[in-house]
């Protein structure tokens, strides 16, 4: 019988509850004098921190991860003295994000700056090129959630511009409790593992009880904001409708994704920007690239962390557990799935007699050791074992079957060799299913219309692997990733059409089915629907336009579908809906003849 992980152990405050409440008594001036040391506090210099502890030569500051330096304040002295500037520089550091109040510690080293209210004046980063945040906290206290959130999306957005300080008064509380946040939030791992990996990095972090309960409280509140595919079989859920979901998703995006995406869905978004490319046999669009980009660097970040965890025993080392089960959600070991997961995935692939293109995505990643330290997508296919190269000339030879040809034995043997040379010219194996059988636009656009329009139920293979993308989605921030790379169509179009129909309420209800009904001889009838159904009835029709311009013929079909998903209606209700199947239609017309839309349907942009 196999024994179950223990949990992480739940993290200690640093400081007792009697000296948290005398803190909290003594007075600004005295505290500053009792407990930092005044004109000669320890934190505004270094001349108590070893060499080690001064990445930045001069404060004392410590390296969290890659990109983030947790450190104690600056000042103009410093900044004088140790040439912070031309440090920050160096070390490729763009931004630094500040947890102070203005006026706080104003006993502590050297006066404050009279018109920033702190030790230096921020105007020197920007005029560096440097830069500056500020998300005031007071010290040895707690603030809002919403700020917790802001602060960790702007990290977020400035760790993808380059480095990043961060620092409060010693940059041990306020600051540990901001990036062990962002962890969180990147890395979907667990309160309790956040808190002891700051803590290992940059010791006595996190100091207080109040400090840590708003770490957990972040976890928990992040937690009901993930979940992408609504289960509408939990009673108790919460109701998630279209403008529930963009409220939700309004919290955890940010940047120019936020501004993208601020009226259409995200996973709607994703999957009509794959639909389209693969229609098109355009590139990946950016923001598919983006997710995977941003997939390899969480994958290192997390090995890191998982490392730096199992050396301090904080999680049994691999080796040792290597066939013990994950108890709980949300640690570490989520990242990679469940081993027992991994083994039974992998049974079910091998047991196939047909692979498809997901089927070899899948097993390119079941190959691969579950903890294996290099990024699964983007990889050498060198990597891969010989029971991967067969499934991909049997790929191959399933391709030629499917356009009614019947290979030779010769042609089999040169399918095969041609498999196994492919796999030194290509990177991934979606490249190499791309290449190898190359198939036109307009069969590519045939097989996707088909699978849009489909109105019976799904393949049981189809409703596996979408329910392990649903669950990925809900689970981990690399599901967008595996979404991405799905290359089935008919995965794809389920996975879209489910999702307007999990929601509590249909995109198009009867009010707004009656309001369009009226439209009259309004020119542009959808304008008359609120800016989230609008713009997400458009992000659908543009996909449907790059895939039907090239599959007319399809075109019925795919609309019926649409219509059936957007309102809720049984397929033998679809045709009372004459008016709006008309009104699709002509809206196709008319955007038929732009040829933005046609010629780059990736590059439509829902804020305009």
């Amino acid at each position: 019988m196999q024994t179950l992980m223990p949990h992480v152990p739940v993290p200690r405050p640093a400081y007792s509850q009697a000296r948290e409440n005398l803190v909290k008594a003594i007075p600004p001036k005295l505290l500053c004098l009792l407990a930092c040391g005044g004109v000669d506090c320890r934190y505004e210099g270094p001349e108590c921190w070893k060499a080690n502890q001064q990445v930045i030569r001069g404060i004392f500051s410590s390296w969290v991860t890659d990109d983030i330096i947790a450190m104690a304040r600056p000042s103009k002295s410093l900044m004088d003295k140790y040439n912070i500037i031309k440090q920050f520089q160096r070390l490729n550091i763009r931004s630094i994000i500040n947890m102070q109040i203005p006026g706080e510690h104003a006993h502590c080293g050297p006066p404050l700056d009279p018109k920033s209210g702190f030790t230096y004046s921020p105007q020197t980063f920007m005029e560096n090129d440097i830069y500056f945040y500020n998300f005031g906290m007071p010290d040895f206290y707690v603030s809002s959630l919403v700020s917790i959130i802001d602060g960790v999306k702007v990290l977020a957005f400035a760790v993808g511009e380059g480095r990043v300080a961060v620092h409060c008064h010693a940059g041990l509380g306020r600051t540990g409790v901001l990036i062990a946040c962002y962890l969180i939030y990147t890395l979907r791992i667990s309160p309790s593992e956040a808190v002891h990996y700051v803590r290992i990095k940059r010791p006595r972090s996190i100091q207080t009880r109040a400090q840590i309960s708003q770490v957990f409280d972040f976890a928990r509140l992040l937690g009901t904001q993930l979940v992408q595919y609504p289960d509408l079989s939990l009673r108790h859920g919460a109701p998630v409708t279209l403008q529930h979901y963009l409220n939700r998703q309004a919290l955890l995006l940010h940047g120019q994704e936020a501004r993208t995406l601020r009226y259409i869905p995200k996973v709607v978004y994703l999957l009509c920007v794959h639909l389209s490319c693969l229609s098109m046999g355009l590139p990946a669009a950016p923001e598919i690239n983006a997710e995977l980009e941003k997939r390899s660097a969480l994958r290192i970040l997390t090995r890191v962390v998982r490392e730096t965890l199992e050396s301090k025993q904080f999680l049994p080392l691999l080796s040792e557990g290597h066939n013990i089960p994950r108890v709980g959600s949300g640690s570490v070991s989520s990242w990679d799935e469940p081993l027992g997961f991994l083994e039974r995935k992998r049974d079910l692939l091998l047991d196939k007699r047909s692979y498809s293109d997901s089927d070899l995505s899948k097993m390119v990643d079941l190959e691969r050791s579950p903890w294996c330290t290099s990024d699964a997508i983007g990889s050498d296919l060198r990597l891969l074992s010989a029971k991967t190269a067969s499934l991909s000339s049997q790929l191959i030879t399933k391709n030629f079957h499917t356009h009614n040809m019947q290979p030779s034995n010769n042609s089999a043997r040169k399918l095969k060799r041609t498999a196994k040379k492919a796999q030194s010219k290509y990177s991934s194996n979606i490249e190499l299913c791309r290449s190898t059988h190359n198939p036109r636009p307009t069969s590519v656009a045939r097989t996707i219309a088909k699978a849009m329009a489909d109105q019976g139920p799904p393949e049981e293979t189809i409703l596996q692997r979408s329910f392990l993308l649903q669950e990925e989605l809900n689970s981990s921030e690399c599901g967008w990733a595996l979404l991405v790379t799905e290359l089935d169509p008919r995965v794809l179009a389920y996975l879209l059409w489910t999702w307007l129909e999990k929601l509590n309420e249909p995109v198009l209800g009867a009010e707004e089915l009656a309001r369009l009904s009226c439209a009259g001889s309004n020119r542009q009838p959808l304008d008359m629907l609120k800016k989230s159904q609008r713009h997400t009835i458009y992000c659908l029709l543009s996909c449907i336009n790059t895939v039907t311009s090239l599959c007319p013929h399809r075109e019925d079909g795919v609309l019926q579908r649409l219509i059936q998903a957007l309102t809720k209606r049984p397929q033998e209700d679809i045709g009372s809906l004459a008016n709006l199947t008309t009104l699709l239609r002509a809206h196709l017309r008319e955007t038929f003849h732009r040829s933005s839309y046609i010629r780059r349907p990736c590059s439509w942009d829902p804020t305009l």
